[in-house]
């Protein structure tokens, strides 16, 4: 099994780099992309920060288990 830090790194690089793409690429830059793709990053983005969040409650109560 992957570390747990590791993993939770591994979601912040995902996160942190679809933000980037979204404020190179969003709404409000210079030439944004087509709206679905926009939508895409924006989407991808919540769905890393629910997998992140499920994980560190997952592996708080793994802890509290121990």
């Amino acid at each position: 099994m992957t570390e747990p830090a590791e993993m939770i790194a591994w979601l912040d690089r995902r996160i942190a780099s679809a933000q980037t793409w979204l404020a190179d690429h969003g709404r409000r830059s210079k030439k944004p992309r087509p709206e679905m793709e926009i939508e895409t990053k924006e989407y991808d983005i919540a769905r890393f920060e629910e997998i992140r969040g499920a994980y560190l409650k997952a592996l708080a109560k793994r802890e509290d288990a121990a």
